[in-house]
């Protein structure tokens, strides 16, 4: 029997995609995101699919220690899900979900939102403490690994970014899925960061509608904009998560500061890999950001952390410093180094390959090193024009528009 043969089959494509190909039977699962962001809708969305899933007779519970059972029903109905074999409750107390779950035998899977919630009558704290979060989570493991059915909990996010409650409770589990995303932005991302069944590289993609969250239809062009090609002070990157390249917007814009002091304000990059960036293109590039005010944001909410966006990056700010638009239908990738040159990319063929997808004229990259890379590079020339330069000076020099 294959993997994916044991696995239960979710009908959304990309929840599917990022459990590895569906939900293992027996396996307790973590969905952890900010408040509002859809853990709820996400959470009766997988309940819901699960319920309808071929695989084997009996029935889902769904149990809600925040919403009455009416209020699950209404949310059930206005996102149009629909399943006989799917049986709500509203209840906090963990033994009595326990009993519950042996008393709907045959049993084939367990959603509880949250476990922040959920209490223990063995322990003597309020629901929510360090204590009863890691009991409740215990008795669950127990009875999702007794039985062989899957469990799922509902987890909250704090400001700092980290899961609510005891660390140990993210080893407990078998899977820790996070769901993130800004309110102003109907774009979800599903991430996976711990898996014991599959991987834990791949991103899923959603957008949140009046339906529920539903599988973006083409992430190549879900955070690009066609209209910005001739804008000073934005560039395009290819991020890679997982195995799934992601084509991303970079915007930024300078203007003179009031108190003749440097300020940065960013949103979806790290503030300190902008410093990093600043100070090369300073230095190294002569491009000054001195007694200037300078805004950078990442389209579409997308939050980008990797290596390969530094070039991208310091495209757009010599862009806005110098009022010079970058040339259009280009991506720019690379990683830069305090020395002012630029490191290989890794994952490189998935980078090209969405670049050709997505219409790219022109791609500016580091000086491939690598018989592989060589490879690469000639197989998607014919397709795309592919630039390749050593320095952040010669970068620049063949990626601004001469003004």
């Amino acid at each position: 029997m294959s993997n994916n043969a044991q696995r239960i089959q979710l009908a959304d494509t990309e929840i599917n995609w990022v459990f590895g190909g569906g939900i293992v039977p027996g396996s307790l699962t973590l969905v952890a995101g900010p408040p509002g962001v859809g853990k709820s809708t996400l959470s009766l969305q997988i309940a819901h699919m699960m319920a309808n899933a071929s695989q084997g007779d009996g029935s889902i519970l769904y149990v809600s220690g925040e919403e009455s059972v009416t209020q699950v029903k209404m949310r059930s109905d206005r996102l149009a899900l629909q399943s006989t074999q799917l049986y709500l409750a509203s209840e906090t107390n963990i033994e009595n979900i326990i009993q519950m779950i042996h008393d709907s035998s045959p049993c084939r899977g367990v959603v509880v939102d949250s476990i922040q919630t959920m209490y223990s009558s063995e322990i003597s704290s309020t629901a929510g403490n360090v204590n009863q979060v890691k009991e409740c989570t215990l008795q669950l493991l127990g009875v999702c690994k007794d039985a062989n059915i899957p469990v799922i909990i509902i987890g909250h996010i704090t400001k700092s970014g980290d899961i609510a409650g005891p660390k140990v409770l993210e080893h407990i589990v078998d899977t820790v899925v996070q769901l993130d995303g800004e309110s102003h932005s109907s774009n979800r991302f599903l991430r996976c960061t711990k898996n014991r069944f599959g991987t834990t590289s791949e991103v899923g993609v959603l957008s949140m509608t009046d339906v529920g969250l539903i599988p973006v239809s083409n992430p190549l062009h879900a955070f690009i904009s066609s209209g910005n090609n001739s804008l000073e002070g934005v560039s395009v990157t290819i991020a890679v998560e997982g195995s799934r390249p992601i084509p991303v917007e970079i915007q930024s814009l300078s203007n003179p500061s009031f108190d003749d002091r440097t300020t940065c304000r960013c949103h979806g990059v790290s503030y300190d890999k902008l410093q990093l960036i600043f100070a090369v293109l300073e230095r190294r590039a002569n491009v000054s950001f001195r007694s200037k005010s300078v805004f950078v944001n990442i389209a579409q909410g997308y939050s980008l952390d990797e290596p390969c966006a530094d070039l991208a990056l310091a495209v757009a700010l010599a862009s806005t410093a110098t009022k010079r638009p970058a040339i259009p239908n280009t991506v720019f990738m690379g990683e830069l180094a305090l020395s002012g040159t630029l490191r290989p990319i890794v994952k490189l063929e998935p980078r090209l390959a969405a670049a050709c997808k997505i219409g790219v004229e022109t791609c500016v990259i580091p000086t491939v090193d690598c018989d592989e890379s060589r490879k690469t590079v000639q197989k998607y020339s014919s397709a795309i024009k592919i630039l390749q330069v050593d320095t952040l000076v010669e970068a620049l020099a063949v990626s601004l528009i001469k003004v």
